[in-house]
């Protein structure tokens, strides 16, 4: 059985153990393990993760067959739904869990009425970025933003329109 699931206070280390599984398999051939590191204890920190969830901030562990093998976080914004995570273990990727979460987030922010979905992705990740045109996202601009420590995370940044009067 697959459900997406709020993260509660007591699976914080569950989710943390993930992301760094996940990062680790995925980021280490688009950049450093010490970027990788800094970026999972900054973005990842309990303390991080409870502040979000604390300001409206939609945090969901993907549960499949009772294991957790991925996870997403969404930020209502005035503009719309920032998707500011999307994960999924290796072994099952290409396999339609990605689909499942993208239809979660598009269900959540209409629902909300937050008609646009931004997000940003690494130039590299290429298999990604092909996920999001494959979901209707398109490509609206670049950057290049410091997120300290002297590293850099350079992102195409990607919109989905779910407004109603779209064909």
């Amino acid at each position: 059985m697959t459900e997406l699931k709020p993260v509660t206070e007591n699976e914080i280390e569950l989710l943390q153990q993930l992301a760094e599984e996940i990062w680790n398999q995925h980021y280490i051939k688009i950049i450093s393990k010490e970027q990788i590191d800094y970026m999972l204890e900054m973005f990842h920190s309990k303390q991080k993760i409870l502040e979000e969830i604390n300001q409206d901030c939609i945090w969901r562990i993907l549960w499949e067959n009772e294991r957790p093998v991925g996870y997403l976080m969404l930020k209502p914004e005035e503009s719309g739904m920032y998707l500011s995570k999307i994960y999924l273990k290796k072994e099952i990727r290409g396999k339609g869990f990605g689909k499942l979460m993208i239809d979660f987030i598009k269900k959540t922010a209409i629902e909300r009425k937050l008609y646009k979905i931004s997000l940003n992705v690494n130039k590299h990740n290429t298999d990604t970025i092909r996920f999001y045109e494959k979901s209707g996202f398109k490509k609206i601009g670049e950057g290049v933003f410091e997120i300290g420590n002297s590293y850099v995370m350079d992102d195409y940044i990607f919109e989905l329109d779910l407004s109603p009067d779209q064909p």
